[in-house]
Formats: structure tokens, sequence, C-alpha cells
């Protein structure tokens, strides 16, 4: 019998987000996909700002935005006519955020993307291997039983994570209910198809149709391929169309009033149901729900990939400390506390955006003053889209409450130099991998980080941020933030104290910490000594060289 530390159902962007934070932290796991070969749908289109930021941890967020484009123009039409051609220009990167815009990238070139990087890190996707069963042992372990063609294995595994998507063969074993509606009666063919006659390469087109169907063609980044969206509805008796070209192609001739634009060669075709669905636990004993497999929702608000994204990235360092043995069980019950609420909210604002697009019939005579503006805060929105966890029990907030940036918020991004005449680097590139990272304003609470830290070095990383003159306390590794960025960008005064978390996220922030704060709240997250095997390095060979104290 095989025994692996996690096992992953599923090789979408979730379980492969999963597999490369586990791999990369030493953790052993196996991935397996019940199809045979990679998908190649488009499927979720968008990757928004924080999936990227993940990415960028990752090792991934060069490759990914090479291979994707902002898409920051709509045209939108009813019937034949143009109604508005909207453009709203990227926004350019800042300190604070390296990555502020959505990036248009077809599902399949970000699942290849993570592949790769999985491969890098010595790990490989198990496909046409399914889950048949698995039953928990006494809490200890879980054994799953999976078929390969026609061979059959055991495996026991630690924990698994169910990433199998809508249809989760992971929460049906579990007995779970997937809460909210199925409106049957709202279809629609999705396709990647090669287009003629259609300029304007660099926009998404929107149609909407005297009957209230709409259309959605928007270009393939780097491909000579579109992805095309087309509501369906049942013929007079109540049959529905099949996926098949030549509807798509009647459908786009009837909705756009034009012959010249052609279709052909379509690579993936598929028909969606409108689902609102999501669970109301994502962890029962060992095992665990992630991505689609927890919760499903309208594709507009390109809300899907991303939050599965999210929720795997959320879930891979607490797996890792525990299995390690640097945590208690109980961190792993926070993956829920702050997962689960983005998930609902986000339900709520996909079927909101699904509403806004398609209106009833007697408000589109008014859509040429609603809807542009709509679109426009919709692509600016998105480039906030920053879950919190501020209400967390791992968010520890001592502040006050005008504090702009408090703790359950992304770490923001700054320049610094590790010596005065060193290149400027990124703040966040200190905090790439697999630890913790303690930033600490001035001398004043060295000695009580150094105490506090001792028996962590594997899992704490420390820094004192100092002006250009300043000295830093000995042994101490200095942040040089001569112009005051980090400073102003954490609000931070002499004798601030603050923890990152390995995720990216602030979990504590405190203006007047005592010596005791630190260590209240390592204890909060349930961190514990451990002197078990060393971190995976983080993928960056030119990241600066750090200090542990």
């Amino acid at each position: 019998m095989d025994h692996v530390d996690v096992l992953i159902v599923g090789a979408g962007p979730t379980g492969l987000t999963l597999a490369c934070d586990l791999t990369r932290r030493g953790i052993s796991c196996r991935i397996i996909e019940r199809s045979p070969t990679p998908q190649v749908g488009s499927r979720g289109f968008t990757l928004k700002p924080r999936s990227l930021e993940v990415f960028d941890d990752l090792g991934v967020a060069d490759r990914v935005t090479a291979a994707a484009q902002v898409q920051s123009r709509t045209r939108f039409h009813l019937g034949r006519p143009l109604l508005f051609d909207l453009r709203v220009p990227p926004a350019p990167p800042s300190r604070r955020r390296p990555y502020p815009n959505s990036l248009a990238i077809p599902e399949w070139r970000t699942e290849a993307v993570l592949r790769e990087r999985l491969t890098e890190l010595g790990g490989a996707v198990e496909f046409g291997s399914r889950l048949v069963d698995f039953h928990c042992d006494d809490d200890q372990a879980v054994t799953a039983t999976l078929q390969c063609d026609d061979t059959t294995e055991t495996v026991h595994a630690s924990y698994l994570v169910g990433a199998d998507g809508g249809r989760s063969t992971v929460r049906r074993r579990l007995g779970l209910d997937f809460s909210g509606a199925t409106h049957d009666g709202t279809r629609a063919l999705i396709a990647d198809v090669h287009i003629d006659g259609l300029n304007h390469r660099d926009a998404v087109h929107f149609w909407m149709a005297a009957n209230g169907h709409i259309l959605v063609l928007r270009p393939t980044p780097h491909t000579p391929t579109w992805q095309a969206v087309a509501s369906l509805a049942p013929d007079a008796h109540g049959v529905w169309p099949e996926a098949s070209l030549q509807y798509l192609q009647q459908a786009i001739t009837e909705r756009t009033g034009r012959t010249d634009i052609r279709l052909s060669d379509p690579t993936w075709l598929s028909v969606w149901r409108y689902n609102l669905r999501m669970v109301d636990t994502y962890r029962v004993g060992r095992v665990f729900l992630a991505g689609d497999a927890a919760h499903v929702h309208s594709p507009f608000g390109g809300f899907g990939m991303n939050t599965g994204i999210q929720d795997a990235y959320n879930l891979g360092w607490k797996l890792a400390l525990v299995l390690r043995g640097a945590a208690d069980e109980h961190l792993l019950d926070t993956y829920q506390t702050e997962r689960l609420p983005v998930a609902r909210a986000i339900l709520a604002e996909s079927d909101k955006r699904f509403a806004a697009a398609t209106p009833p019939a007697i408000i589109r005579p008014l859509l040429r003053f609603i809807v542009k503006s709509s679109f426009a805060r919709q692509q600016i929105n998105d480039r906030n889209d920053h879950p919190t966890y501020r209400t967390s029990p791992l968010s520890l907030n001592l502040t006050g409450r005008r504090s702009r940036l408090r703790a359950g918020d992304v770490a923001p991004d700054a320049p610094l130099r590790l010596a005065p005449d060193a290149p400027r680097i990124r703040l966040v590139d200190l905090f790439r991998g697999p630890h913790f990272t303690i930033l600490t304003f001035g001398p004043r609470h060295a000695q009580a980080v150094e105490h506090a830290t001792r028996d962590l070095a594997d899992h704490l990383h420390a820094y004192t941020v100092t002006a250009s003159r300043q000295q830093p306390p000995t042994g101490a590794t200095a942040l040089i933030d001569a112009e005051g960025h980090i400073r102003r960008t954490y609000g931070a005064r002499e004798g601030t104290l603050i923890v990152v978390r390995p995720d990216g996220y602030i979990g504590l922030i405190a203006h007047h910490a005592t010596d005791r704060t630190l260590r209240d709240y390592l204890a909060q997250v349930h961190l514990r000594p451990t002197s078990q095997r060393p971190l995976v390095p983080p993928p960056h060979n030119d990241e600066p060289t750090r200090q542990s104290i």
C-alpha cells in the first residue's frame, strides 16, 4: 500500500495550484485526474490580480502574463447596431500592486503552465486515474481506492483534497448537501472556434438580440481561436439544441444580423447550465473540498477559477505546517472559516452580474445609459478583487479603528534595499516562499522577536526596517527603507510589529506591541517548534539572501 501526505483528486487549476504549493514545501502528494489527457477547453477565461500574486509566489507569474493579455475593450451591440465601444485603459503597475489588471487567458493554458511548474518541482499529474472510493481510518488517515485502466490501487493518505469539480466524487462520497439552485431553463453553448470576418480582435464583442438572447465572442490571446458563448432556448417541442458548430453559426448570423462572420474548426464545444450552489462545510475530518467541488456559480465576473486557486493557496500552507508537526490540527479549521464566507459573497456577486447581463425586455431601450457605465465599473472593481480575512482567528489587528490597512488584508508591496549601495528589490520577494515574515520598525522589539522565534527558525524570517543611516540591532537583518515607502504603505511608526502569513496576508499588525504580543500571536496561529526536514527553497534564483532570527 502506497503512503502519501496528501492525495489530490482533480487536476484543474485548483488541484494543480495545491500540488505545486505542497511540493515546493517538501510535502509528498499525488494528484490524479480521471480524464486520460489534459482538457482542451477555454472554460475559465480570466485571472484576477490576487491570483496573479499567488502565481508570483509559485514562480509562474511571468509565464502566465506572457501567455495572457489585458482585454480592456468591449464592443456592445443591440442586434447589428453598435451601442457603444468601451475602452478602460489598463492600470499601470505600482509599488503596492505589481499586478493591477485582470488578464484574459484560457483555462487550458493556465493548467499547462501549472503542470510545467509541477514537473519542475518533481511532481506529475496521473492522468486516467480515478477515485473509486475512500474511507477514514479512525481519524488517523484516509484509505483511497484508485483505478487506472484495469489496475486497482489502494493509497494511504494523511489527507485527501477533493478538487474534482462541480460533479465532485469526493463531495458525493461525503454525503454533503450542495445547496442552491440549478436553473435548467438557462443554458448556453460555449465553444472554441476559428472566426473569419470579425474585426477588432483586441475587443470582447457582446450582442443582445431583440428576443433577449446574448452572444459573446472573445479572442483567445496568442492563438487564432475565439471563445464563443451563445445562450440557448428549446424549440417548439421543448427540445434543447445540442452543442454543434451548425447551431452556433446559425445563432451568430441571427443575433448579429451579419452573414460575413463565419465559423470553422471548433476545438471544443460544450453546453453550460446555470448553477448556483455551495456546500456548508469545507472539511470532514481529514477530507477537504476546494474549488468547484465546494462552490459553483455564474461565469459572469470570472470568479470560478480564481476562487478555486485561492482556496488551494489558503489550504496549502496550513496542511504543510500541520504535516511537518509545526502547527496544531486546529489550524486546518481556519480554512473553512476564511474561505467559506468568500465563496458565499462571490456567489451573490456572480448572480448579480448574470442578472445585469440578461436584463428584462422592458428596460432594454435604456441599456445605452445603463450598461456602459456598469461595464466600466466592473472592470475597475475587478482590479481591487482581493478577498480579506479581517474577522479570521488568524488576524490580530492592534492598530486602532482608523487604520486603513488592517490584519487580514493582503500585505502590499514596496521597494527596499538590503544595503545602502545594493539594488532595489521588492518587499514581496521576501514574502515569497513557505514561511512567515516578521517586520519590526526600529530596535525596540528585536530581543523579544529573537526570543519568540528561536525555536521556529525554519518557519519564520525576521527583518528590521530602518532608515538609511540607522544601525539595526546586533544580529538582525536590515531592510533599508530610505524613502519611507514601507512605513507609509503600512502606516508604520517606531515600534510597529507586523507578521505576514505564508500566503501573503497580514496576520498581525500592532503599533504599540509589548514583548508578549508576538509570542501570543504565534500561539494563536497554533505554531509550535519542530525539527523536521528543511523546507524546499523558493523557485527564484535571484532571491536575496535571508537571515532567520
